[in-house]
């Protein structure tokens, strides 16, 4: 048994994953095994791996949870590193990150991104490197690069692993993992390069679409505990805050008032019904806990700010989501 497993999903990949390959042939901790599924490939992708030299479970064309779930029955190591067949991973990445599961479940690490679609992303979640800044942004969106993570095979059972939904799959296992009380961290290096191709499942699939974004953070939100604080505030009237007065009331959550700075939406209501107020008389009158809804660049660290000095503790008294 190795140290580690790396779970490698493969889906017609045969001409990126020999860079794949050699940058795990590279990495200075030895200890670990490849554990190669090939997802009904057509283009000779298992050949390729199999010609490095190493072994490749071939199974039809299932997606990436029925191959990942492959990965998981072929293993036993008792840590998982993941890796997609057209990123590379630099040389020290297992070492930074078997050193740091020494007291996380989950380990990440920052990411250099290929193409310019995702660079706004990549910048966000590379500045998350704590278990307290990657669990306070949750909601806003996946704090982690799904092929830059190694977690802990224990943590990842107890959180029920892989399932098949109608969202990220990774995403949604960082959040049933961060409810099962799982610690995170984020190596502070680019330790991995992410190929952002226009063929990629996150640009092509259903389950990775912005509606499917909301849809997992409406799921999950409905639980959290600044919700069962009483009636909710929600700090933002512009279009991200009229969406979730809107979803939170068809969950049946009382949103009592918003919230907004801008003088224009000051003293409307939204959807005929909850008064848009100033945060000083909003903050006086709120009777339960606040979800900040805001899009624009710099707004959540500004409320945050705003809501600390009130006194109001974060992920107990108030929870961003976007």
């Amino acid at each position: 048994m190795a140290g580690l497993d790396v779970w490698l999903p493969i889906g017609n990949a045969a001409s990126t994953l020999p860079r794949a390959l050699a940058s795990l042939s590279r990495q200075t901790f030895r200890d670990w095994r490849l554990v190669a599924v090939d997802d009904g490939s057509t283009d000779g992708s298992a050949e390729v791996a199999e010609r490095a030299g190493y072994r490749v479970i071939r199974r039809p064309h299932g997606g990436i949870v029925a191959a990942l779930a492959a990965c998981a029955e072929a293993s036993d190591a008792p840590l998982v590193a993941r890796m997609d067949a057209d990123d590379t991973a630099h040389r020290e990445r297992f070492a930074e990150q078997a050193r740091l599961a020494a007291t996380a479940d989950v380990v990440a690490t920052r990411v250099r991104v290929s193409g310019t679609g995702l660079r706004d992303y990549v910048r966000w979640q590379n500045g998350l490197v704590t278990h307290e800044s990657i669990v306070r942004d949750l909601f806003v969106e996946s704090p982690l690069v799904h092929p830059s993570v190694v977690f802990r095979r224990d943590a990842y059972e107890r959180a029920g692993g892989y399932r098949t939904v109608d969202w990220p799959e990774d995403y949604d296992l960082w959040m049933r993992m961060a409810r099962a009380g799982a610690r995170f961290a984020k190596v502070p290096r680019v330790l991995l390069s992410w190929n952002d191709r226009p063929g990629r499942l996150t640009r092509t699939h259903r389950m990775y679409r912005e509606e499917a974004y909301f849809a997992i953070k409406r799921h999950y939100l409905r639980d959290h505990a600044v919700l069962a604080r009483g009636p909710v505030t929600v700090w933002g009237a512009g279009p991200i805050g009229r969406w979730w007065v809107h979803r939170l009331t068809e969950d049946g959550i009382v949103v009592e008032q918003a919230i907004d700075i801008d003088a224009r939406k000051i003293g409307r209501r939204l959807g005929n019904r909850v008064p848009v107020r100033a945060p000083e008389e909003a903050l006086a009158r709120r009777r339960g806990g606040i979800v900040g809804a805001v899009g624009s660049k710099g707004a959540r660290a500004v409320i945050r700010r705003e809501l600390e000095r009130a006194g109001l503790v974060e992920l107990a008294d108030f929870v961003f989501v976007a």
